[in-house]
């Protein structure tokens, strides 16, 4: 038995072949033989994992948490630390709904994230709130209700790591881990006034989180300080055999030994391009910042990165395409070397089955798909030939500096509805989705105010260079 002509016979005029009966009913029996010897391939049994216990439904007054629970018995290096995580990065035992209201699934096994902060003594309490599958920058489009910014209660805490990013602000947690496409991680650390770091591209496992972007994703941290979130994360990167696209990075093993390191033997280019698009309060307060690094004795040089500049159109194709793509394969990103289990897949396929998505999801999925269908790959095409340029201008830019400056958000944190009412929301990421575009480690630590909102300031490193921005930025945290 084999695939009937017919099927084969459609499947191969995509490619321009036109098959005869025989050739169809021969390919055919050879692909259904191709499946069967795969199908015969056991995978090996997962291994065990402890699931986490009490868990119970989130009910803090800002929304942070979806769910509470305890993982981790507290010992060992990370001991003191507690740790929210975003809905998109599977903790075993607990609910992960990605944000939407249509997904109804509890992991087996959590992440290798999870696994190796509770292997250094840290303990998770909860599961944090976000947008809809991180298809947000403001915290406004969780399905189970928006989040509030503890700093600002009538402005937005910023997204899509938007429970996390609050958790902390608010004291309830140490560490929230989140996830950045295109700022996400960085964006609610701005606006709700903690600290946020996004690693170099795939130093850090992917391994049982759920992708919005596979080429842009980058799973971090948010926190409380510069020193925790630097303990942090030397201890969640590094390959992992669950990703093996995490083998091709040699992440830093000195991160946290960093914060507080003398910074006098740096110098730091301001990003002309991520200065004019800032609002003129934003630019001043970074610019204080910058000065500051300087009296430290920190050499400061102006570059040019003149990509940035009508980027993110072309970020935001990149961004759909992918998750369109995802989307309708059902959580299968092919080449990536990571992903999640065949009941995730299930769930998902159900969930597009519904049809109960979220409006922002639901017409996000539909315009990108559309777009991915008619277009013909042209327009990705061509985000990736600007993606080249942009990568080729950073790396000018680091011939002669140490570490880039701007504001990590070109505004403080809006009111709630006024994104979505102005041509703001791609400003929200002129700054942060062209270093997930690149890949490079950026880090935002707060640093003064703007009429009594938190202002961000962002520091970018070379690949792989995090103990450098861990320095500036645990300088100008002593400095707020």
């Amino acid at each position: 038995m084999g695939y009937e002509p017919s099927v084969v016979r459609t499947v191969a005029r995509t490619f321009g072949f036109e098959l005869t009966e025989t050739d169809a009913r021969v390919l055919g029996e050879s692909a259904a033989r191709y499946e069967q010897a795969a199908r015969e391939v056991t995978p090996p049994a997962e291994p065990s994992t402890t699931a986490a216990s009490d868990v119970r439904p989130g009910t803090d007054e800002f929304n942070a948490f979806n769910y509470r629970c305890s993982l981790g018995d507290g010992e060992g290096p990370l001991a003191d630390l507690d740790v929210g995580v975003k809905d998109n990065i599977a903790v075993a035992g607990v609910p992960m709904t990605c944000g939407s209201s249509t997904i109804d699934y509890v992991p087996e096994r959590s992440a290798t994230v999870i696994e190796r902060l509770v292997d250094a003594g840290a303990t998770i309490v909860g599961v944090t709130n976000m947008d809809e599958f991180a298809y947000g920058s403001t915290g406004e489009y969780c399905a189970h209700g928006r989040v509030i910014n503890p700093n600002a209660p009538d402005h937005v805490p910023g997204g899509s790591s938007s429970g996390s990013a609050a958790a902390v602000a608010a004291g309830l947690v140490e560490i929230g881990l989140g996830s950045d496409t295109g700022g996400s991680l960085r964006m609610p650390a701005a606006f709700s006034g903690v600290v946020g770091v996004k690693p170099t591209h795939r130093s850090v496992s992917r391994d049982g989180f759920v992708d919005l972007a596979p080429s842009l994703d980058h799973v971090g941290t948010l926190a409380n300080t510069v020193e925790n979130a630097a303990r942090v994360l030397e201890v969640i990167n590094g390959p992992d055999p669950r990703d093996p696209s995490t083998f091709g990075q040699t992440p830093a093993t000195d991160i946290a030994s960093a914060a507080g390191e003398p910074v006098d033997d740096l110098t730091v280019g301001i990003i002309k391009e991520g200065m004019a698009v800032a609002d003129e309060g934003v630019r001043e307060t970074v610019a204080e910042a910058v000065d500051a690094l300087g009296d430290r004795g920190v050499s400061i040089k102006h570059v040019a990165v003149p990509t940035m500049d009508g980027l993110v159109p072309l970020f935001s194709h990149v961004t759909g395409a992918e998750f369109a793509a995802f989307l309708a394969a059902n959580g299968v990103s092919y080449g990536t070397g990571s992903g999640y289990s065949e009941s995730w897949r299930e769930e998902l396929a159900g969930a597009n089955e519904r049809g109960e998505y979220g409006e922002r999801v639901r017409e996000m999925a539909i315009i990108n798909q559309l777009l991915r269908t008619e277009t013909g790959g042209d327009l990705y095409v061509r985000t990736w030939e600007v993606r080249r340029a942009l990568c080729a201008e950073v790396a000018a830019a680091f011939e002669a500096v140490d570490a880039l400056v701007c504001p990590t958000m070109p505004m403080v944190a809006p009111e709630y509805g006024a994104v979505g009412q102005t041509d703001s929301a791609p400003m929200t990421l002129a700054n942060t989705a062209p270093f997930d575009m690149t890949g490079h480690p950026a880090i935002s630590v707060p640093y003064g105010d703007v009429d009594g909102l938190p202002v961000g300031v962002q520091l970018v490193a070379r690949w792989g260079d995090e103990p450098t921005a861990v320095r500036l930025a645990s300088t100008v945290e002593s400095l707020n």
